[in-house]
């Protein structure tokens, strides 16, 4: 897609002219080309190298903090379990959930140590303290930075609904 934009927005509408109600086409087709805008980084093999790149480090370092928490529990899975729960939270997390995934988060991470012999309540204990590590830290960040900027929650909804109209 990156590397034929032209032939894939063509694509895009031809499928969005068949199966879409008409009243949607402009919006389809504008979400549809910012995506394509997008991907436009993606044409050249060094970019896509960087991104390849990058993506593997951050998840290399996301799953070391896995790592690190087991070993505050006792149990022990390889690295290739934490990688593989990793990805299948990651995964999960992107259904529609409550603030902070709470629970597409967790019952996965539970189901993938049970898979791998860790009883219930010791997968449910890491989970959560896992999911604390992870959510905690960069929550406070952001607190912080929002408190430094003087920012209030009322006016950063006040900006969104503004960007969004």
């Amino acid at each position: 897609m990156a590397a034929f934009t032209e032939q894939s927005k063509r694509v895009i509408s031809w499928f969005t002219d068949r199966l879409v109600p008409e009243r949607f086409h402009d919006n389809v087709n504008a979400v549809s080309a910012r995506f394509l805008e997008g991907l436009a980084s993606l044409r050249s093999p060094s970019d896509v190298a960087m991104v390849f790149l990058t993506s593997v480090v951050i998840w290399l370092f996301e799953t070391g903090k896995y790592w690190f928490v087991m070993h505050a529990f006792p149990f022990e899975v390889s690295f290739f379990a934490l990688m593989l729960m990793n990805g299948i939270v990651n995964l999960a997390t992107t259904i529609p959930s409550a603030p902070g995934y709470i629970g597409t988060f967790d019952a996965p991470g539970i189901a993938v140590l049970e898979a791998y012999g860790i009883p219930n309540a010791l997968a449910a204990g890491y989970t959560l303290v896992l999911h604390a590590a992870l959510w905690l830290p960069i929550t406070l960040l952001g607190a912080y930075y929002m408190a430094r900027e003087s920012l209030s929650w009322s006016q950063v909804r006040a900006e969104i609904a503004e960007d969004s109209s």
